[in-house]
């Protein structure tokens, strides 16, 4: 019966030219190896090698059986590696951070696949902001992170991986007074109600305050900032305060008609926004976490 290891010896007394350098290669005795030959070419019917007084050489039958067992090991030495990256996908650890608007837009759904597609993935997730996530990246505490990044760039020692954009704007509960509004006088009463929105990076802030016509970040009339999109979602379709959010994180409220977005008063002129992964440019990732970016790039793509 042939086997790999024979297969394996062949192929190193070939390179050898020799039993005795290719048996201290393989870390076995001659006689052992001799033996191994042996059965190799009664399995096979063939004489593979000579000896001689100028080392081994091979027969015709063993130059064209060379070839064959280079081939076999190394499709054998790729089924091991295929192996192991499956497995290591299969029972690996994933550890990501996820920013508010992005995790409404398609986290659930993510991890409702994973579950029933790789139930013994092991999964943490910490939701949060932009900035406080990118922290935490830096300090190695997370493989990755999918953020909303405009407004705070990630330096060189990161990877950017674009995904589809996202885009922002306001949104109120329906039957809000300033719905009822044409273009003009929404933008001049908007700037009389509070806003609600996650923590937001001075840029983005510094974009509110052109958009308020004011001086000063520290003006902005912010009612309530929280990492909690239910809780945002929650407290718009309940009050008069204004949400800034994403079409995307907003959806499911928006197909249950509790809000709507104002149509007069845009953010940043409502162009879409990109978002990232984000991982350091030195770290290999693992199969477990490449499958799983590969995953959320699905999700965001659209039905699949």
């Amino acid at each position: 019966m042939l086997s790999l290891k024979r297969l394996e010896h062949f192929v190193v007394i070939a390179q050898e030219h020799s039993f005795l350098k290719a048996a201290q290669r393989l870390h076995l005795t001659p006689p052992a190896l001799t033996r191994s030959i042996q059965t190799l070419e009664n399995a096979l019917g063939l004489r593979l090698l000579d000896r001689s007084h100028d080392g081994v050489q091979l027969t015709d039958a063993g130059v064209h059986m060379l070839q064959r067992a280079a081939r076999i090991l190394g499709d054998a030495k790729h089924l091991q590696q295929e192996a192991a990256q499956l497995r290591g996908v299969q029972r690996g650890h994933v550890n990501f951070g996820v920013g508010v608007f992005p995790a409404a837009a398609f986290l659930s759904s993510v991890l409702i696949r994973q579950i029933k597609e790789r139930p013994q993935l092991s999964v943490e997730v910490d939701i949060g902001s932009w900035q406080r996530l990118w922290g935490k990246l830096e300090r190695h505490e997370l493989d990755f992170v999918v953020a909303l990044t405009l407004s705070l760039p990630p330096t060189d020692d990161f990877e950017v991986l674009a995904l589809p954009s996202q885009r922002f704007a306001f949104f109120v509960r329906n039957g809000h007074p300033l719905l009822k509004l044409g273009a003009k006088r929404q933008m001049e009463t908007f700037r009389n109600y509070r806003l609600m929105a996650p923590q937001l990076p001075l840029k983005a802030k510094e974009r509110l305050a052109v958009l308020y016509g004011l001086n000063s970040t520290q003006e902005l009339p912010m009612g309530l900032t929280c990492d909690n999109i239910h809780v945002l979602q929650t407290v718009v379709s309940s009050t008069d305060d204004v949400l800034l959010a994403t079409h995307e994180g907003m959806q499911s409220c928006l197909a249950q008609g509790t809000v709507k977005a104002l149509r007069h008063v845009e953010y940043a002129q409502a162009q879409p926004m990109g978002i990232s992964v984000v991982y350091p440019r030195q770290r290999s990732l693992s199969p477990a976490v490449s499958w799983f970016i590969g995953l959320i790039a699905q999700e965001l793509s659209g039905p699949h």
